[in-house]
C-alpha cells in the first residue's frame, strides 16, 4: 500500500512538472514575441542562425539562451519576484551588481578602471594643449559615494588625474545623496547649485542662480527597469533663466546644423526619459546668449550629464559648445567649428567615460 503510494505521488509529481513546463513551453509558442524590453531600453536578443561553425562553437547554444531568457513567457513579472527575493528573503545587499539604498536609491557598482582613466586623461591632455590656453576638467563621482552605507562604487576621489595644464576641480563636496535620482545615475537639474558656484569660483565667472522650475513629470530611470522592482518615480524638473537662448544641433547623418529647442518634455514619455535635456546624446550642440554682456565663450566636453548642466551655463556665456566625442571624432571639429583659443574649455565626464576612454573618438 505504502509503495503504491509513492508511486502516486511519484506519478503526480511527473505530471505537474510536465504540465508546468509543457504549459509554458506552449505560452511561449502562442504569446508575440516582444519587439523592445521597455523596462531595459533595449531590443531582445533574436533567434540565431543555426549553422555548422555555431555549434562547432558552441556560439549558438550561448545566443540561444539569451533568445529565450529576453523571449520568455510572464518575464517581467518573474523578474520582479527574482528582485523581491533577493533584497527581502534573502536580504542581499545588490542583485547582479544592482544595489537599493535607504538614501541615494537605486545604483550599479563602478570600480575605477585606472588603466582606462590614464587614457583618459592622456586624451584630455592632448585636446587641451590643442586647442585651448585655459582647460578645467571636473569628475563627476557616482551616487554610491553619498550612499548609506559602503559600496565598491566610483569615486573622484580615486581618480589620479595628472593633465598638464589642465586645472582640476573637484565636485565631490559640491554633491550630496539628493543631487541625484532615485531610479537613475544621473544628476537632478534642479539641485546643482552648489555644482554651478563651485565652477564659477574657479573657472572665474558669477554663478547667479536665477531659475524658473518647471515640473516635467514623472520619470522611470534606467536602474528602476534594470532592477525590475516597482520603485517610486522620480520628479523630473527642468530649469529656465529667461535669457533669450537659442539652440543648434549638428545633424550626426548630413552634418549639417538644425535649429531646435532647449527642453523636449515630451522626451519624458520616450524610451530614454533623459532626452528631455537637449534631445539626449548629439555629437555637437551650440547654445547662444546674444544678451549675455560678456563675449566669453565655453567649449563643454561631455557626456550625458553635460546635458543637464549646459542650461545653467549658457546665461553665463555668450556662447556654450557642447561635445560629445562619443559620437564625433574629434578630427572633424576644426572644419565644423571656429574654436577660439582662448575661449574655456571643460573637460565634465563620470565614471562610465572613464572607465571606457576607448570610446573617446580622439588620439
Amino acid at each position: 500500500m505504502e509503495e503504491k503510494k509513492t508511486q502516486i505521488r511519484a506519478a503526480l509529481t511527473v505530471a505537474v512538472f510536465a504540465l508546468l513546463i509543457g504549459g509554458f513551453f506552449l505560452l511561449n509558442l502562442v504569446l508575440p514575441k516582444p519587439e523592445v524590453l521597455e523596462s531595459e531600453r533595449r531590443k531582445p536578443a533574436g533567434l540565431p542562425s543555426l549553422t555548422w561553425k555555431s555549434v562547432m562553437s558552441s556560439d549558438f547554444m550561448d545566443d540561444f539562451a539569451a533568445y529565450t531568457a529576453d523571449n520568455f513567457a510572464f518575464r517581467e513579472q518573474l523578474r520582479t519576484l527574482r528582485a523581491l527575493s533577493v533584497f527581502t528573503v534573502f536580504a542581499q545587499t545588490d542583485k547582479s551588481g544592482l544595489y537599493l539604498d535607504a538614501l541615494v536609491g537605486a545604483g550599479k557598482y563602478e570600480k575605477v578602471n585606472e588603466a582606462s582613466v590614464a587614457k583618459a586623461a592622456g586624451k584630455i591632455e592632448r585636446l587641451a594643449e590643442r586647442y585651448f590656453n585655459d582647460a578645467y576638467c571636473a569628475v563627476i563621482p557616482d551616487k554610491s559615494v553619498y550612499a548609506d552605507r559602503a559600496y565598491p562604487g566610483f569615486s573622484a576621489e580615486q581618480v589620479n588625474l595628472n593633465i598638464d595644464g589642465v586645472k582640476l576641480i573637484d565636485l565631490t563636496d559640491s554633491l550630496e545623496a539628493g543631487s541625484f535620482y532615485k531610479t537613475d545615475l544621473h544628476w537632478d537639474q534642479a539641485k546643482l547649485r552648489n555644482v554651478l558656484e563651485t565652477l564659477g569660483v574657479a573657472m572665474g565667472f558669477d554663478a547667479v542662480w536665477s531659475f524658473t522650475e518647471e515640473t516635467v513629470g514623472a520619470f522611470h530611470g534606467v536602474y528602476a527597469g534594470q532592477l525590475a522592482l516597482p520603485l517610486k518615480p522620480d520628479t523630473m524638473t527642468t530649469l529656465t533663466s529667461g535669457a533669450p537662448l537659442s539652440v543648434r544641433y549638428l545633424n550626426a547623418n548630413t552634418l549639417t546644423w538644425e535649429e531646435g529647442a532647449l527642453y523636449d518634455p515630451e522626451a519624458v514619455s520616450g524610451r530614454d526619459p533623459y532626452d528631455v535635456f537637449l534631445r539626449g546624446a548629439q555629437p555637437l550642440i551650440e547654445i547662444q546668449n546674444p544678451e549675455a554682456g560678456t563675449e566669453r565663450q565655453l567649449y563643454l566636453f561631455r557626456d550625458s550629464f553635460g546635458s543637464s548642466l549646459a542650461p545653467l551655463l549658457a546665461p553665463l556665456y555668450k556662447t556654450v559648445t557642447l561635445i560629445d566625442l562619443r559620437y564625433i571624432d574629434s578630427r572633424l571639429l576644426p572644419e565644423l567649428l571656429d574654436i577660439d583659443k582662448n575661449a574655456d574649455a571643460l573637460f565634465l565626464y563620470g565614471s562610465k567615460i572613464l572607465n571606457n576612454a576607448d570610446v573617446l573618438m580622439t588620439d
